[in-house]
């Protein structure tokens, strides 16, 4: 497709993995209420997108299918993933916002120092052009304007190596976020558990369970539902569609017709037949009505040759179709059933039927809406399928713990299953109380009400001595570990009316099940508001808003780039986010590095001018290229080599504040240090005997040849090795990065200019004198002066930041100015309010208004 289009006639078989990330091909019908107004939210299953590829398209009548144009370029999906990809949206992002403060806090020092400038050159009655030339080259050397680009380094590797690891990244301004996660959120089915169901059986009405489905009847509603109440297609001699639906139908051993054209069907022709093939038995599907997440449920209408009437088959989640079937068709033990069911953990879809009455024509059904069909059915029983996990989930989810992220599912399936999945994968621990929140509307005779129910209502604890049983005590102490579940139902009465308990059920909350797509998005917002970095990881086209709405979206997709998420994953297993959680804290970490290097490196050179300046000297052109050129830009080019750690996820993630306290002392430290030892070197050679100062001539137009000095000797040669010293103590490698010894490329650099850099102080040849335009020293003993002050700053340097900053301050001194300036985040505060009211949340105890409860304590930590 070359643009979005809205089918009008006829239906279409895409692929859409491009767009969504799901790799099976979905079934597009014609627009259904023509009369109505078009939904682009809504009508999704009759909207073609723009870049997906139609795999087949089919009519009634043989005649074209039609669609109408809706939107054209860069306005169409496609059109908005190239958009993504060239210019992605911001991350809003603290190490972002400060680099930006950092820029406004060099160019306050930068005009500071034009203006220090410009008055006293000219009190030195200085050219005019020569000091208008000097002022301005203190703007570019305090903002260096290779910043940006450097930037960019430690993403470009990481993207590099992730992308190895068959994970592609489209926007790489949100690499460096996804290392400050510390929320993630899973869809269950496809993500945490297997694509591919394995059939357990039916639980038909009033009859027990069936587990070998070719033992029932053809003939019974239950089975005829099963053959046709699915979305399959027939592609290249094979069925495909929903994992769920190819294994329902499977297990009926009937078989999906794709040449139809000579079936008993009269004057209609069905867009679907299923046919047994010893029996001689078809039945045509009329009509579909596609999987909506919204209303948890598909639904078709079909007929059989030797039937003069239509039948409505409608498969989905149980609840759902509970409501709209007779109640006197419900048995009174299916809520019992259900549970047991989903306690296990299996995955459980309920089926209902009705008969469309003998007067409504073939062309009246194809009119009919989806309100009219899906009513007054009558409940045929349960659809029992197994859904074990993916062989990597234990294993990422236990790893993902130890490193005390926050773990979300957020899933459409039933909150039972949901609940066995979520115990067995680890979100929940097994001696973690689990609260059920369950809530009721506001009625004529009483406020809208909500109740904390335990789900694993009762523990024992059996206090033996001797084998003999000396105390026993019953009931489940939940105080000593809980977690809220909720379903969407539920979720939207607590965002209706009862707001102010969201940060609280968000921070405790492990499962949100049965949540539509628009509600998975309202979690991920909720956590985001409450001081969260959350990732979210889905691998289907409902998780399309859930996965934008994150800071970090992941998809589990064959495709190598979606629409949906910055980040795909051919790989379909969650171990996609502990690698891209390592590669984001190493990419963070080399940013937060680069952008204290180059800050420093600014800063020292202004350092270098100014103190030159003082004598009307300057560093020369080519001091300015060598110290720019082949050594900041080379450190800086392999600094982002250093590979992500790979052992243990560390259990705080790196920080995110350039203008925190450990960074501005750490960066305020080191300039102090090079300040003292060019200031020292500077002062110091003047002492010797072969000393001559510089004096410059007043009437000396030309400002780009300088005459060389042994001041400007004596300052280069110190703070070339400055900037050795900056690439390695910003160079942090474990918990977030491997070793600085690893990353061969970068510390052969470090050795091969630290022997340029004592050749050029010590031993320079004639050539090299003259390029540099430097004064050298007649005597060793200035030469060894600066290698002896550079030296001496190194071990200053690097045992302050190994000590003092890293061990110190990080450990001790930081937390208490933390403490004292209560600088937490929202869910922290959440957190320890929670702690102080034990009572909460009573068990069991219907609650009615919480406008004068202590939640006012929540809201004024937000």
């Amino acid at each position: 497709m070359h643009c979005d289009a809205v089918l009008l006639h006829g239906s279409c078989i895409v692929n859409e993995s491009m767009l969504t990330g799901e790799s099976v091909p979905v079934r597009k019908t014609a627009l259904d209420h023509q009369d109505g107004i078009y939904n682009v939210r809504e009508d999704v299953n009759s909207t073609l997108f723009c870049g997906t590829k139609i795999i087949q398209t089919r009519t009634r009548d043989n005649e074209p299918a039609l669609a109408v144009v809706i939107r054209t370029g860069f306005l169409t999906s496609k059109g908005e993933l190239v958009r993504s990809i060239l210019y992605p949206p911001p991350a809003d992002f603290k190490f972002d916002r400060d680099s930006y403060k950092f820029i406004g806090i060099l160019a306050v020092i930068a005009v500071l120092a034009v203006i220090y400038t410009v008055v006293s050159k000219s009190s030195r009655q200085i050219v005019p052009i020569v000091i208008a030339i000097k002022a301005l080259d203190i703007i570019t050397i305090v903002i260096p304007p290779a910043l940006p680009a450097v930037m960019t380094v430690g993403k470009l590797f990481a993207i590099n190596r992730l992308k190895k690891s068959q994970i592609f990244c489209i926007n790489s301004r949100v690499v460096n976020v996804s290392g400050s996660i510390n929320c993630i959120c899973f869809d269950k089915t496809g993500t945490l558990t297997e694509d591919a169901l394995d059939m357990w059986g039916v639980v038909p009405v009033y009859e027990s369970a069936i587990k070998n489905i070719r033992e029932m009847s053809t003939s019974s509603d239950l089975f005829r539902g099963m053959t046709t109440c699915h979305s399959l297609t027939f592609i290249n001699g094979k069925c495909t569609g929903d994992p769920l639906d190819v294994k329902m139908f499977e297990s009926t051993g009937w078989t999906y017709v794709d040449d139809h054209s000579e079936l008993r069907y009269g004057n209609f022709v069905p867009i679907a037949v299923v046919k047994n093939e010893t029996l001689n038995e078809e039945i045509g599907i009329i009509r579909q009505f596609q999987f909506s997440s919204s209303l948890q449920r598909m639904t078709v209408i079909v007929r059989a040759p030797e039937n003069p009437y239509f039948e409505v088959f409608c498969k989905g989640a149980p609840e759902k179709i509970i409501s709209l079937s007779k109640q006197a068709t419900v048995p009174n033990d299916i809520h019992h059933k259900l549970k047991e069911f989903t306690k296990l953990g299996y995955r459980v879809i309920g089926l209902g039927t009705r008969i469309i009455s003998n007067d409504v024509s073939y062309d009246e059904v194809t009119k009919l809406h989806r309100e009219d069909v899906e009513k007054d059915l009558n409940f045929l029983g349960l659809i029992v399928f197994e859904n074990p996990l993916k062989p990597e989930t234990l294993g990422v989810i236990n790893t993902l713990k130890e490193a005390h992220l926050k773990l979300v599912m957020i899933t459409g399936d039933n909150i039972q299953t949901a609940v066995t999945v979520a115990r067995d994968c680890s979100i929940i621990e097994n001696d973690t109380s689990i609260i059920e929140i369950l809530t009721n509307e506001p009625s004529k005779n009483q406020e809208a009400s909500i109740t904390f129910e335990m789900l694993n209502k009762c523990q024992s604890n059996v206090k033996l001595i001797d084998g003999k049983v000396l105390d026993l005590e019953l009931g489940y102490d939940y105080r000593n570990g809980y977690c809220f579940v909720i379903s969407g139902q539920h979720w939207a009465n607590v965002v209706k009316y009862f707001p102010n308990l969201i940060p609280r059920i968000v921070t405790k909350g492990a499962v949100f099940a049965r949540m539509s797509g628009s509600q998975k998005q309202q979690v991920i917002e909720s956590l985001k508001n409450l001081g969260y970095y959350v990732a979210m990881c889905g691998d289907g086209a409902n998780d399309c808003g859930a996965l934008k709405a994150a800071h970090v979206g992941i998809s589990l997709s064959e495709a190598e780039s979606s629409v949906a998420s910055p980040f795909t994953s051919k790989q379909a297993n969650i171990t996609c986010t502990s690698k891209i959680i390592k590669e984001g804290r190493a990419a963070l970490v080399t940013s937060f590095g680069l952008f204290q290097m180059m800050l420093c490196y600014s800063l020292t050179e202004f350092i270098s001018i100014m103190i030159l300046y003082g004598i009307d000297s300057n560093l020369t052109s080519m001091q300015f290229l060598f110290i720019d050129i082949c050594l900041v830009l080379n450190f800086a080019a392999s600094f982002g080599r250093t590979k992500a750690w790979n052992g243990k996820l560390s259990k705080t993630p790196p920080r995110t504040s350039l203008l925190g306290f450990i960074p501005c002392t750490s960066m305020v430290l080191f300039l102090v240090v090079a300040c003292t030892a060019q200031w020292l070197a500077f002062a110091l050679i003047q002492n010797y005997s072969w000393f001559e100062p510089f004096e410059y001539d007043l009437s000396n137009t030309n400002f780009i040849n300088i005459p060389p000095s042994y001041e400007n000797y004596a300052v280069f040669c110190t703070s070339m090795f400055q900037y050795i010293t900056m690439a390695v103590i910003f160079s942090k490698g474990k918990p977030y990065r491997k070793n600085l010894f690893t990353n061969h490329i970068f510390v052969f650099s470090l050795l091969a200019m630290t022997l340029v850099c004592g050749y050029i102080t010590l031993i320079p040849a004639q050539w090299l004198c003259n390029l540099f335009e430097m004064k050298i020293p007649p005597e060793n003993d200035g030469k060894w002066l600066c290698i002896l002050i550079a030296a001496i700053a190194f071990v200053i340097c690097y045992l302050v930041q190994s000590f003092v900053i890293e061990r110190f301050l990080e450990n001790i001194i930081e937390p208490a100015i933390l403490r004292c300036f209560n600088s937490k985040k929202v869910y922290v505060h959440v957190l320890e309010h929670l702690k102080s009211e034990p009572q909460w949340p009573e068990i069991n105890s219907k609650n009615h208004g919480f406008d004068n409860v202590a939640y006012v304590a929540t809201e004024k930590a937000l």
